[in-house]
């Protein structure tokens, strides 16, 4: 939260409104998502780490492992000792999903985060960049826990997955205050078929220290820049204040969709996005030219800070 894997950005607030961007659009690979089993097997208890299974996993470099992104009928994953990262690969030749992320690690004493990435090792970053395909790279999903808490899964909607195109890396890195602690990761794969694009928002990562007055989230919209109609379906929300109550929730938060001039085309500001957790809501298009856009705003006592951050599902 206060280093290497925060999310989220603070700038003036543009409240229910307009605001241009960049980024966006979509690869021509996913089709429409059509309802699909639940994933394949319920996760343990997190109470009990998975046991690893080894998918070719390598030591890469000093402080990385490497191991195959494959589709399984179940969890793989590795442990990681403290201060080195897991990169997942799909070397399949063929697009795969992700349907959900599963962090365990025994320390019970300080506040802890873990996120994930896609793209290549520059995509371990705590920003999203726009791609010609639309599958931005960068930070995709972020998952917390406070003191004597378990990590919650990292899932991408019921029914669906995160698209990691062939020759894709999706990277897990933790970040514990105050220092690094060893991790296990968890994943559930299966080949392409009710994928999704995380988008995130705002792009690009920045704490908010508390100043007592009421503060937002950039707003920084991304473009449908495809020449297709795309979907918003949900958001995976991130949120930490100075309360150590569970769940975290903030003042406000809404997700928009906004026209090609600004204007503003859909709103949704459901107490649910406040909170850290999963937001799901009945589909809305976003025309080609059109924006996806999310903010939030807090206010909180100074000597502290905040964070928020959605994650936006789009197709």
């Amino acid at each position: 939260m206060k280093l290497a894997l925060s999310i989220l950005a603070l700038s003036a607030l543009v409240a229910c409104g307009g605001g241009g961007g960049s980024g966006g659009g979509f690869a021509p690979i996913a089709v429409a998502p059509v309802p699909a089993a639940e994933p394949k097997q319920d996760p343990k208890p997190l109470q009990e780490p998975l046991i690893p299974v080894n998918t070719n996993c390598v030591q890469a470099a000093e402080n990385r492992i490497d191991c195959d992104l494959v589709p399984m009928e179940g969890p793989y994953g590795p442990g990681v000792p403290a201060g080195q990262f897991v990169s997942f690969t799909n070397r399949t030749g063929v697009y795969l999903q992700i349907d959900q992320i599963h962090a365990y690690t025994a320390e019970r004493e300080f506040w802890s985060e873990y996120c994930a990435y896609l793209g290549g090792i520059e995509h371990l970053t705590t920003s999203q960049f726009q791609t010609p395909t639309g599958s931005n790279r960068g930070e995709v999903a972020c998952a917390a826990k406070n003191i004597g808490e378990d990590y919650a899964p990292i899932r991408f909607g019921q029914r669906n997955g995160m698209l990691v195109a062939p020759g894709e890396m999706v990277m897990l890195n933790s970040h514990t205050e105050p220092s690094a602690i060893n991790h296990t990761y968890s994943i559930w794969v299966s080949v392409e078929n009710t994928a999704v694009y995380s988008w995130r928002q705002p792009q690009t990562d920045r704490v908010i220290p508390c100043d007592d007055q009421m503060q937002s989230t950039d707003m920084t919209p991304w473009r449908n820049n495809t020449d297709r109609e795309l979907h918003l379906i949900g958001a995976s929300v991130y949120v930490e204040t100075p309360s150590s109550k569970t769940p975290n929730t903030i003042g406000n938060a809404c997700i928009y969709v906004l026209t090609a001039d600004g204007s503003q085309k859909y709103a949704n500001c459901d107490a649910a996005i406040r909170t850290k957790g999963e937001v799901s809501f009945p589909l809305v298009t976003v025309a080609p030219g059109e924006y996806v856009a999310a903010q939030a705003t807090n206010a909180c006592k100074s000597g502290s800070h905040w964070n928020w951050a959605s994650f936006l599902r789009v197709w």
